[in-house]
């Protein structure tokens, strides 16, 4: 197993599983953050997250931010903030980040919505945006672990069995379309097949 093969892998990711990352660190958590030594209270706690493809272009997303607001002036128990949102790609942390956006409040209160849009767009990029970003190096480095646990016993695919290891993995090519974000998955591996079946691998008379 001296020499590495190299391959690329199409991904597909769909929002519902973008949608779950982001739910874990972002719901629950207050705007903004108290900070040790700071007696400041926050101005909102973050409900719930959406995220969605979108039709105005390429890398545009839409996040759907649910807020309870907690300030006295503003105070309501929920209110809904729409972000139109370009991704970004860091290739050397392999980040997923919001590079631009556009936030709008909806409530039935134009008065509401502007002052809140203020406030929003105010804490919006240090509390809320930077906080929707995806780390796929940590997923890669979960799944190549999981990978590479089975090839050390031995993969049996049909007619065969592969050993060895993936010694490297990398994202390439990130696109947000209106279904799912696509993206390329580089492998380097080195690997060995032992075929114990070589009837099953030829292809049918």
């Amino acid at each position: 197993m001296e020499n590495a093969i190299q391959i690329q892998v199409p991904v597909a990711i769909t929002y519902p599983a973008l949608e779950g990352v982001l739910q874990t660190q972002m719901v629950g958590e207050y705007i903004p953050r108290a900070t040790e030594g700071t007696t400041e209270a926050p101005y909102a706690k973050i409900l719930d997250v959406r995220i969605s493809g979108s039709s105005t272009g390429t890398n545009d997303v839409i996040l759907r931010i649910q807020l309870r607001i907690l300030r006295t002036v503003l105070k309501r128990d929920k209110v809904d903030l729409l972000v139109l949102a370009k991704l970004g790609y860091d290739n050397a942390s392999q980040q997923l980040f919001v590079q631009r956006f556009n936030l709008d409040a909806r409530t039935n209160s134009s008065f509401y919505n502007s002052s809140l849009e203020v406030l929003a767009n105010k804490l919006a990029y240090n509390q809320i945006v930077k906080k929707a970003r995806v780390n796929l190096n940590e997923i890669i480095i979960k799944e190549k672990k999981k990978v590479n646990g089975l090839l050390e016993k031995g993969l049996e695919l049909k007619g065969l069995k592969l050993t060895g290891a993936i010694e490297v993995a990398g994202i390439r090519n990130i696109t947000a379309r209106e279904e799912n974000v696509t993206l390329s998955v580089e492998l380097q591996a080195n690997l060995q097949a032992d075929i114990f079946d070589l009837i099953s691998l030829m292809p049918p008379k």
